[in-house]
């Protein structure tokens, strides 16, 4: 699916976070699923995406998102659809640099 294709959503960030996404605390990405939505952050923001994923891609045991205010866990959390202009939320548990 292109990017053309794809709805833009947007992911929430702590401002713990900021530092890795250029002092932003929101990105608009495009994306149907939070896997799509992260795979997008990897190619725009790597050093974030570093410190909320795995080299595997899986989301870190450190991490919480919440999409709906519901948390995304496991491989199946990462199909979760995302609607267009939806709000994807990171709050991190415990941070280690």
């Amino acid at each position: 699916m292109s990017d053309e294709e794809m709805s833009i959503a947007t992911l929430r960030l702590p401002s713990t976070l900021s530092a890795y996404s250029g002092g932003k605390s929101q990105i608009s990405l495009p994306a149907n699923t939070v896997e799509q939505l992260l795979t997008a952050l990897k190619l725009a923001h790597p050093l974030l995406w570093e410190r909320l994923c795995t080299e595997e891609g899986a989301i870190r045991e450190h991490v919480r998102i919440f999409v709906d205010n519901q948390l995304v866990s496991g491989n199946d959390g990462l199909k979760t659809d995302l609607e267009p202009g939806q709000e994807v939320i990171v709050l991190p548990t415990t941070f280690n640099v």
